[in-house]
Formats: structure tokens, sequence, C-alpha cells
């Protein structure tokens, strides 16, 4: 099934790159360079993933804003900012109003592609498929690595491709000390990662898995160190 891409990017050179490699994919791209524009369009119709800038024209904070929009109407929907702020405060920001990812300008264009594929290996997951022999039971926790799904007490979490990589990295180092900040900055593979920043995927991860269970407390910090997961 074909997959559609909204791109929101006030840059019209910027906005017609990010169109020309996507398409090269073979996904259905749609463009816009204000938030209005884009909002009318999502009235309309929603895409399958949406990428977004941050400021557009004079709006600060267009970008949040449309964020909100989407995840009010779908809350799964999954969404890349893609954007020249930097700063740590904007980064947590958008990951703590749902963004599948973060990616500051300039990103090469070959890795956004990458980036926006991995995301629908994760949408693509086809619930009729036979189970792989890559599902493993670790207490009330299930994983299956090939299809990147994780369940809680046999219930499903949705989780980004971001947090997966930080509970898979938890995992990995759940017998030893734990996972620190710089293995778990590696498992997003975004770059340059502040502290700040692995402390908000650890607390969407604790808040996804409390929604299941409130009594849910198997992400330990170390302190000064990094995050354990402490349940076998």
């Amino acid at each position: 099934m074909d997959r559609t891409i909204a791109i929101v990017e006030d840059d019209p050179d910027q906005r017609q790159n990010c169109v020309d490699a996507l398409t090269r994919r073979g996904y259905q791209v749609l463009a816009y360079g204000t938030r209005a524009e884009a909002q009318a369009a999502f009235e309309q119709q929603l895409p399958d993933l949406a990428i977004l800038d941050i400021m557009l024209g004079a709006e600060q904070d267009a970008g949040f804003e449309l964020c909100r929009y989407l995840l009010a109407r779908k809350s799964d929907l999954p969404i890349i900012f893609l954007t020249s702020r930097s700063d740590d405060i904007d980064r947590i920001s958008g990951l703590r109003l749902g963004a599948w990812d973060y990616q500051t300008k300039p990103v090469s264009l070959e890795f956004l592609a990458e980036r926006v594929s991995s995301v629908f290996r994760i949408l693509n997951i086809n619930q009729d498929k036979e189970p792989t022999a890559n599902i493993h039971q670790i207490g009330d926790l299930t994983l299956d690595s090939e299809r990147m799904q994780v369940a809680w007490q046999e219930q499903p979490l949705v989780l980004t491709f971001t947090e997966y990589s930080v509970l898979q990295e938890l995992i990995n180092k759940k017998d030893a000390r734990g996972a620190s900040y710089d293995e778990l900055a590696e498992a997003t593979r975004q770059g340059v990662v502040q502290n700040n920043t692995i402390n908000t995927h650890i607390l969407h991860l604790r808040n996804k898995f409390r929604d299941i269970d409130k009594d849910f407390d198997c992400i330990k910090s170390v302190y000064g160190f990094g995050y354990r997961w402490v349940c076998a």
C-alpha cells in the first residue's frame, strides 16, 4: 500500500529537496509551506507520516501546534521534527508532545529517507503474520525484535522507533550495571543527544508502561550513570 508523507517546511528549496528524496523512495509526498495551509489539508485527509519544521514564517512554534493537532486527530500518527532549532529544550518539547523523532538541520536527505523507512517498517507489520522465533519473554515483558513490537502483561505498547531502541538497550544491559547515558544516546541513532533527552525518553517509556500497569517500576535510575531494567 502506498504511504503518504506530509512535509511542512517554509523554505521552498529545502521543501522541494525533501519531496524529491522521498518521492524517489516511492512515497506519495504532499508539501506545505505554512501551518494554515497544512492544517486545512489535514482537515480533509491525514497523512501516514508528517515531517514538520517548528518555525514556519513568523510563527515560532507552528510545528508544535501542528503536532498537537495531528495527534489529537490520530494519537499514533508518526511525526518527525526536522528543524534548525537545536536547543535541548525544543528537542525535549517535541518528544514530550509525542514525536517519533527530532532531526536537526542540516540532515542528509538519504539519512532522513532511512529514518522514514524505519518508521514504516514498524507500521507495516502484518498482524496476521505467523509468530517469529525472535520473540523474547522477560517476566511480564514480551519483545518481538523482528517486528519491533512490545507488550506488557500481554497488552501491546505503541512505542516510537527511538523508544523501542532505548528499551532494547536497557534489556541488553539488564544483567550488568545498566545502560549508561552514552550507550542509550548511541542507541537512539540521533547523533549528539543530551542526558535530558534520554531522561525524556525514559519518562515516556515509564508512562506508557504505567498506562497498562500503574505499579510498573522496572526502570530504575543509576545515579550519575544511566538507567537499569530491574525486572526478571
